[in-house]
């Protein structure tokens, strides 16, 4: 019974938050190189100073077209990714002691992890600190309602 419970808690731990990274990726898809790189491009081998600079313009132009497009996107996926992933650790901490809600504290935890790592660049020093003091303060709340008091009143038991 306790390794089906660990199975269903793993599984949950890692479905979660690629069935999160997928879900947004379905509906505001995620950037791929070959959409903003024009594919193969034969070069002359001995280009003139003008030939270089045009070359490199064109990389340069692609290139920040497709780091715009995943900043955009990193931004949608935190938007999304982060309060799913808050609701399922309080969800998680709000049922029993089994492997579906123990799945959805850790898979909510990878959720915010996964959302905040993608944008992580893109942020301020002070709002990687406020984002990283909110998840913290989650999880110490929880733990201070859930785990320091059972609930119903029952005595701790051990798993």
């Amino acid at each position: 019974m306790l390794a089906r419970q660990i199975a269903i808690g793993f599984g949950t731990a890692i479905i979660f938050p690629l069935l999160v990274y997928y879900g947004v990726s379905t509906f505001f898809h995620a950037p791929k190189w070959p959409d903003f790189h024009a594919g193969i491009t034969i070069y002359n081998p001995k280009p003139t100073p003008d030939e270089l600079a045009e070359r490199q313009a064109k990389q340069k132009a692609e290139s920040d077209a497709y780091a715009e497009a995943n900043r955009v996107f990193s931004l949608e996926l935190l938007y999304i990714a982060a309060p799913l992933g808050y609701l399922a650790i309080i969800i998680g901490s709000r049922g029993p002691t089994s492997g579906l809600y123990n799945g959805l504290i850790f898979g909510g935890i990878l959720t915010v992890t996964i959302g905040y790592c993608s944008h992580w660049v893109y942020l301020e020093n002070w709002l990687r600190f406020v984002s990283l003091l909110a998840a913290m303060a989650v999880l110490v709340l929880i733990s201070y309602w859930r785990v320091s008091r059972p609930a119903g009143g029952a005595s701790s038991k051990t798993s």
